[in-house]
């Protein structure tokens, strides 16, 4: 661990999980079964150490803020808390960014993006942590984290450490729902694909105003060099019947 991630480690503890050690410590217990933590921008109050990493590099910055958490877990604990969703809320107003202006500057970064729901899509099943099997040994492993839409596989089996015989095991996986869904900008028409986990599934409909916290993002077809934006989302909140 470098020494800034673990600077931002350690602020996670200091500004978030301190205060609040019995609620997080009964939060990791009840982990897997429960993997989202919902946690206000407003507690890290001005220190700007951790409000513009957190802005700047989202990926650096939630890794931190899961590896502070497992300082909560029992010394015998084989999981490394990395599939947990940190529901960051109430970012600076600099963060906002409208659906219509969206460019690439603006990929990899945390951002606020308010939008009306245009589409809903179906629920699915997401990979969040991908069983292997060794064809060598046999060994079935669990031990690679899918944070995003890219599978990350396994070249070496952790046990023989024999290379090119794991293979995905689907029945030894973990799942979460899963649903896309475009908003559209509220004064415009440019849409954009959201991706929604967990317990942000079957929040929404279609017409519904929301404000969404995520992370910009852009997928590449084949072969180009041109690709689609979309959003990972981090929080939702619908608008729609509030006063906003």
């Amino acid at each position: 661990m470098s020494a800034r991630s673990a600077d931002l480690t350690e602020k996670w503890y200091e500004y978030v999980y301190r205060d609040r050690a019995a609620d997080v410590r009964g939060f990791v217990a009840a982990y897997p079964d429960e993997r989202a933590l919902s946690v206000s921008c407003e507690r890290f109050g001005h220190d700007y150490r951790f409000v513009r990493p957190l802005l700047a590099d989202p990926d650096g910055t939630l890794r931190a803020g899961k590896a502070a958490l497992r300082r909560f877990l029992p010394d015998d604990a084989d999981r490394d808390l990395q599939d947990v969703y940190l529901r960051v809320t109430d970012l600076p107003a600099e963060s906002e960014v409208a659906l219509a202006d969206l460019r690439a500057d603006h990929l990899n970064r945390l951002r606020t993006i308010r939008g009306v729901v245009a589409e809903v899509g179906s629920l699915r099943p997401k990979v969040v942590r991908a069983g292997f099997r060794c064809a060598k040994c046999e060994t079935v492993t669990r031990q690679a984290a899918q944070p995003d839409r890219e599978f990350r596989a396994h070249a070496k089996c952790p046990r023989c450490r024999s290379v090119g015989y794991l293979s995905f095991a689907p029945a030894a996986s973990e799942y979460v729902d899963a649903q896309e869904v475009s908003l559209r900008d509220p004064d415009g028409s440019d849409t954009v694909s959201v991706l929604l986990e967990h317990d942000l599934t079957s929040e929404v409909s279609v017409g519904e105003e929301v404000r969404l916290v995520g992370v910009p993002r852009a997928s590449r077809a084949d072969g180009s060099t041109v690709g689609d934006a979309w959003v990972e989302s981090v929080s939702m909140e619908c608008l729609t019947g509030t006063d906003r």
